[in-house]
């Protein structure tokens, strides 16, 4: 084999393989699918130069010539269109490009005839050397015009770009050029000129360095492009090698080669091509899962995560989750989380994984450049593609990514605000961030976005509710303590007279043990109403224990009855023995029966009438329930307001303007109810009085070893895991804004 059959047979090679992976990476991106395009051409002349440098007749050297121009007339409009897809110039450039297809249609059909090949003839020691037609001139001159074109769209792409792009432009230019050049030592001898076409072995020479700038541009993942050219690269294998036992079985039974049978030949393979392709691709997945596991069991778990992420409200377990498993899964030496602090105006960091730095993570102001180019791009920002700074803001970037590790930058960014953004270091692998690892990173950054907004803003709204109810346990306490005044008032009188009497009487033994008998009484009644106001009035975090609902009910109604207002009441109390604990917390429940209490009182008026209370238990199927039942014989409650009264802000106390209502006090205590996974009802008629009933579950031993258990933490490993709530390390110098 010849040095010009090797050089075409490696031009086409090359050509086919590279043109195959890339546009397999992305099929329906035009800069990779004219990027194939343009490979292909160069793929069928490269095989078709190898053929032509093989043939051993006139007959078969000219029809492996017009094949090969079939290949070449298409290269300078491919190579222009993918140029053009390449600097996103589609849109202005459309009918140049149909255009040129339709001129190099024309072309190629004229390649088939005297016209564009006249024939061959001997010459510089080449046997089959061929003589342009009288077209061929043509060919030229598009050539020229394409590869001109190109170069002024490249200049002025290039005075444009930045400075990382210009360096890619540069070299792409110089490519082409050489490949170019390389290709054209061909034409002399065409026109009988004695210059050998050595340069042949160059016309690679771009393909190869689009290839190696789209790898270094993140543009493309060696693995994943090899992973998705499977199904091309096997049929390439199993199409070409039978090509050209066809081919060669040809020449052994006719004696020569016929351009028809040829012809015929490879449209029949390149049905089968197709045919074969298709089935392929569809079974791409299975392909990547049997041949590439850890890749495919990585994106599927991160797929999986991302889409979890919502379910989960706490935001500190949410948080740690989020950079637990993007950093394990990815294997990330560290991961870092922030998110905005408005009161302080910063981004301070919530969560840590892996093998935290020695500096502890800072917090960054909110106009610091970091933030802010991540706030205005809303994409993920990769320092290595920014360049050589070209302004004292991206140098800022630069350092601020080099203080904090920072390989990738990724937003967190909901309602077109950004509230977040995690820090990614470099991988354990010491690997490139592949373009399909950004895109993973990407979907992980929105759910993450929504999942983490959707924490802050139920953390919010648990914060309202614990106000609302702090308001209306201030309502009752007003109520209460107007009884606790009074109440306290007569035994002070006692305590008073005892006070005063005792100097004069102090040798009356009797009345001394008497009046201290009744001090003491006096003294723990004023202790324990005092008890029962400062424990109600403490404000605590929800904290369920054991409790007596018997305790709970007698608690209440001591503190209201009291009131002289509600003197006029009977209190009528109906206790159940045998009532079981219930799991639940005292001062809420209290609020509930307090709520339900003073509805009752206030519904009676300063008439008066009867308050019953009453326990029970009650056995069902499924669960047993610790009940209280409030019954009130007031005006009762009107069919049409008996729907609404636990919606918040419902009321029917506009009448009275000592007992005005918020609407709040029983949507609160049915949330309560619920939270303690009780229920409550309500039944009224008109004229009869009203009946709340309370059901609290009463809890099983198993129950609460089985909650306690499902929320202790997972051992992580690699790596060490981090919380934190207020980092106190103040700005540091690449932060400044």
């Amino acid at each position: 084999m010849t040095f010009l059959a090797i050089s075409g047979l490696l031009n086409g090679l090359v050509a086919l393989g590279l043109g195959i992976t890339l546009y397999a990476h992305a099929p329906r991106n035009p800069k990779h699918w004219t990027y194939g395009l343009y490979c292909g051409s160069i793929a069928v002349w490269g095989f078709g130069y190898c053929a032509w440098q093989l043939a051993t007749s006139d007959t078969m050297a000219l029809g492996m010539l017009r094949i090969l121009m079939l290949g070449a007339v298409f290269i300078p409009i491919t190579h222009l269109h993918h140029v053009i897809a390449l600097l996103e110039l589609s849109r202005s450039h459309r009918h140049l490009v149909r255009f040129g297809y339709l001129l190099s249609s024309l072309l190629a059909i004229g390649m088939l005839s005297p016209y564009g090949v006249a024939g061959v003839h001997a010459m510089l020691g080449f046997a089959y050397w061929p003589q342009a037609g009288s077209g061929f001139a043509l060919y030229i001159v598009w050539l020229a015009f394409c590869v001109g074109y190109a170069s002024c769209l490249f200049a002025k792409a290039h005075r444009a770009a930045t400075d990382t792009q210009r360096f890619q432009y540069r070299i792409l230019m110089v490519a082409y050029l050489i490949g170019y050049i390389g290709g054209a030592t061909n034409f002399p001898i065409w026109y009988g000129v004695p210059f050998p076409p050595y340069g042949t072995i160059f016309v690679s020479i771009y393909a190869i360095a689009v290839a190696s700038i789209l790898v270094h541009a993140r543009l493309l993942d060696v693995s994943l492009a090899v992973e998705r050219s499977l199904p091309y690269v096997f049929m390439a294998i199993v199409v070409t090698p039978a090509i050209a036992v066809f081919l060669y079985a040809q020449v052994l039974y006719f004696g020569s080669m016929h351009m028809e049978f040829s012809l015929l030949v490879a449209l029949v393979f390149g049905l089968f091509v197709i045919a074969g392709t298709w089935m392929l691709v569809n079974m791409r997945a299975a392909l990547s899962s049997l041949l590439f596991r850890e890749r495919h069991a990585m994106y599927e778990a991160m797929t999986h995560f991302s889409k979890s992420l919502v379910t989960n409200l706490d935001l500190q377990s949410l948080s740690r989750d989020l950079v637990r498993t993007v950093g394990q899964l990815m294997g990330i030496q560290h991961v870092t989380l922030y998110l905005l602090q408005q009161d302080q105006h910063v981004f301070a960091p919530v969560a840590r994984y892996g093998n935290i730095p020695s500096p502890p993570a800072p917090r960054i102001p909110v106009d610091a450049p970091l933030p802010r180019h991540l706030a205005q791009t809303r994409d993920l920002l990769v320092p290595t593609e920014l360049g050589q700074p070209c302004s004292s803001v991206q140098e800022d970037i630069q350092q601020s990514c080099e203080f904090l590790g920072a390989e990738v930058g990724l937003p967190l960014v909901s309602k077109n605000m950004l509230f977040g953004f995690c820090i990614l270091g470099p991988r354990s692998s010491k690997e490139r961030y592949a373009e399909a690892d950004l895109d993973l990173l990407r979907m992980v950054s929105q759910e993450a976005a929504i999942a983490l907004d959707n924490a802050r803003l139920y953390e919010e709204l648990k914060r309202s509710q614990a106000l609302v109810r702090r308001t209306d346990r201030l309502r009752s306490l007003e109520i209460m303590a107007g009884g606790l005044a009074h109440e306290i008032r007569n035994p002070l009188t006692s305590i008073k007279a005892f006070v005063d009497l005792a100097p004069e009487r102090r040798d009356d033994e009797d009345f001394l043990m008497r009046f201290s008998r009744i001090v003491k009484e006096d003294v723990a009644r004023i202790e324990r109403l005092t008890r029962e106001i400062l424990d109600y009035a403490r404000p605590t975090d929800p904290h369920l224990q054991y409790e007596s609902l018997n305790e709970i009910v007698e608690s209440c109604v001591y503190s209201v009855r009291t009131r002289p207002t509600y003197r006029t009441t009977t209190f009528q109390l109906e206790l159940a023995g045998d009532l079981p604990a219930i799991l639940a917390d005292r001062q809420q429940v209290k609020q509930v029966l307090l709520n339900l209490l003073l509805n009752g009182l206030e519904a009676m008026g300063p008439q008066g009438g009867t308050l019953t209370l009453r326990t029970y238990a009650l056995k069902k199927a499924h669960r047993d329930d610790a009940c209280v039942e409030v019954n009130d014989t007031g005006p009762g409650i009107a069919p049409d307001d008996l729907e609404h009264i636990f919606d918040p802000f419902f009321t029917t106390k506009h009448l009275s303007s000592e007992h005005e209502g918020t609407g709040l006090g029983l949507a609160i205590a049915h949330q309560i109810v619920q939270e303690h996974r009780g229920c409550i009802e309500v039944s009224s008629q008109l004229g009869h009085g009203t009946t709340f009933i309370i059901r609290f579950p009463v809890p099983h031993a198993d129950s609460v070893h089985q909650g306690a258990s499902s929320r202790g933490e997972q051992s992580l490993s690699p790596g060490t895991i981090e919380s934190m709530s207020q980092p106190s390390i103040g700005n540091s110098l690449p932060f400044q804004a």
